[in-house]
């Protein structure tokens, strides 16, 4: 027998994608109000991308005789279908609805519980049961169905384990050594992709950095602490990217379902400009999805009245909303350390972790418990 479900179209599209995802429908109708209908487009694109058979018919938000009239047509017409409803997302008048109508039809009811990655089958009362999510999200198809299209990212990261020992080394001396990052952003700030090239620069008389500075390709050692720079790959790596890739390769190591680093994009709107933004780190773990966002300037310099550090935090708010929706997690990982406790507790009310300095030492056992 075919199978229809039918979904209610909230601004939270994860667990609409998981029964799909989960269920495999051969039809696929949301119930969506108008207020939901561009949500409702972004949701259609991923589902018709994943090749399924989808439409959407539009409900009254605050209606519940229209809810049931558009539920009991729908189970009308697919008679000869199984019908299920996932009830997680949409108005309350929506599920109240729709929940009515499927209730005396007596046809299966699901809710989808994403913090404990089950789905719940409430409906028939003899038939309810928990089931394990086995779907799984895409990175790509998450942030899509939130309105973000990914145009690039780091898809070949060869070249990051090629440097990973000058890597290594740079987190290390968080420690062993904390005046080096603070001397290499003191010579590097004012440079950027716009810069002449090369560029020389005068580097930390540190004999191990001496030596495996050589791991960049667009650098040529002149003398003992000494540099030029003669790509802007190699500027953006000593500017700070090589804290990325270090944080990337132990989250990495992690094995999370996937993981994406330096991810570039666009966010939908109907207007001709679409704005851009770039996440450092994004990885998913059973249908969530996880940023990370990392630092290495000071973060207790003061811009007007605020820290640097305060910035981050909101920047970081603003931008997680946005993609993650109420089932993604946001930390932000600093190579100095934040001694601003304003800002700390900030970051606790705002529900962003933060792992910064010393702390930085026991990065892949703190990143394992966040992401459990």
């Amino acid at each position: 027998m075919s199978h229809l479900h039918i979904c209610l179209v909230s601004d939270q599209p994860i667990p609409n994608l998981t029964t799909i995802l989960q269920f495999k429908p051969d039809k696929v109708v949301l119930l969506k109000t108008k207020d939901m209908e561009e949500k409702s487009e972004l949701l259609e694109e991923v589902i018709k991308k994943k090749n399924f058979d989808v439409s959407s018919e539009i409900i009254e938000a605050y209606d519940i005789n229209n809810v049931m009239k558009i539920s009991d047509s729908l189970i009308k017409r697919y008679k000869n279908y199984k019908v299920s409803l996932n009830i997680t997302g949409g108005t309350k008048i929506g599920t109240i609805g729709t929940f009515l109508s499927f209730y005396t039809s007596g046809n299966p009811i699901y809710y989808v519980d994403t913090k404990n990655n089950k789905i719940l089958q409430l409906f028939p009362e003899n038939e309810q049961k928990e089931i394990p999510i086995e779907a799984s999200i895409s990175i790509s198809d998450y942030l899509t169905s939130y309105g973000f299209k990914i145009e690039s990212f780091v898809e070949n990261d060869s070249y990051i384990h090629s440097r990973k020992e000058l890597t290594n080394y740079l987190a290390n001396t968080i420690i062993t050594n904390p005046e080096i990052i603070p001397k290499i952003n003191s010579s590097m700030h004012k440079y950027n992709e716009e810069s002449s090239l090369p560029i020389s620069l005068k580097l930390p008389n540190d004999e191990k950095f001496s030596n495996l500075i050589n791991q960049l390709d667009g650098v040529k050692q002149k003398d003992k602490n000494k540099i030029e720079i003669n790509d802007y790959k190699s500027l953006k790596y000593l500017k700070g990217f090589w804290f990325e890739e270090y944080v990337y390769m132990v989250a990495k190591s992690l094995n999370p379902d996937e993981i994406k680093l330096n991810v570039k994009g666009k966010w939908h709107t109907k207007s001709k400009h679409q704005p851009k933004n770039e996440f450092d780190i994004m990885l998913s773990k059973k249908n969530k999805l996880f940023l990370i966002s990392c630092k290495t300037s000071y973060p207790d310099r003061k811009v007007g009245d605020e820290t640097v550090s305060k910035e981050y935090i909101y920047e970081l708010v603003s931008l997680s909303d946005k993609a993650l929706g109420l089932f993604g997690k946001r930390m932000l990982i600093s190579a100095r350390t934040i001694n601003d406790n304003f800002v700390k507790e900030r970051a606790r009310i705002l529900k962003v972790d933060i792992i910064d300095g010393k702390s930085i030492v026991n990065l892949k056992e703190n990143l394992r418990k966040w992401l459990q």
